[in-house]
């Protein structure tokens, strides 16, 4: 009977210890809401003919007022023990407006999108003391982009439908959240990140038949002069962690 017990005894201890163990591994499946910020967000006019021109404030902007976003992430300690993590994933961010006109000007339906799909790799520091279960980071990645779009106008006889050219941006985000632990190897992550998304490699083509481009650098057109967009958005994330090598 002693035996038993001391075995007990030796699997309580080691299951306490693993418990609290930083772990070797950790990967994080979230989800979460966009803001779409800088030149990335704009509203449509209040009638047909000034939804994107014609005295529209937002003329130079790319229109989108939400977004959604998820993805994964995975995160190594640079060593054992050390509150450093090196941090990497890959991510999928849907912005969009739409509205429905129906004046004097014209009558239409209209969706736009842009999509970002961002691989990031990066550094993060965790603030985490021995034995607590709210493990408090903050962190910054780099990030190339693959942005993208689709644009669909309903109108009562036809139909239109306009895609972005696939194009790719490099940026930088930086952020901080709370990982909450509540299993051995299971947390809820909790988080913010504000993303830079077009810091490198912005140009300009001019848009042909259905086909539209990015168009982020400054550039001329019809005798008027636009200035460079700059693509930024707030994101805001919730998900879970599970924790390898404890």
């Amino acid at each position: 009977m002693k035996f038993y017990l001391v075995i007990v005894s030796i699997g309580l201890f080691l299951l306490v210890n693993s418990a609290k163990a930083q772990p070797t591994g950790t990967v994080q499946f979230y989800g979460g809401y966009s803001v779409p910020l800088g030149d990335l967000k704009g509203e449509f006019g209040s009638t047909f003919d000034t939804w994107t021109g014609n005295g529209n404030p937002d003329t130079n902007t790319y229109f989108m007022k939400s977004g959604i976003s998820y993805g994964i992430y995975v995160k190594f300690p640079l060593k054992r023990k050390s509150p450093v993590q090196i941090t990497g994933g890959v991510g999928f961010n849907v912005f969009n407006n739409s509205q429905i006109y129906n004046d004097p000007s014209g009558a239409a339906d209209i969706s736009l999108t842009q999509s970002h799909l961002a691989v990031v790799l990066g550094a993060e520091y965790n603030f985490a003391k021995p034995k607590t279960k709210i493990n408090p980071f903050v962190g910054a990645e780099a990030m190339v982009n693959v942005i993208g779009g689709k644009l669909t106008i309903i109108f009562p006889d036809e139909t239109k439908d306009f895609s972005m050219n696939s194009t790719i941006r490099l940026g930088f985000q930086f952020g901080g959240g709370f990982d909450l632990v509540v299993h051995n190897n299971i947390g809820i992550v909790l988080g913010a990140k504000y993303a830079f998304a077009n810091l490198v490699g912005k140009s300009y083509q001019e848009d042909f038949g259905t086909q539209y481009n990015l168009g982020d650098a400054a550039h001329d057109f019809n005798g008027s002069s636009y200035p460079s967009k700059n693509i930024q958005y707030l994101h805001l994330y919730g998900g879970m962690s599970f924790y390898f090598g404890r």
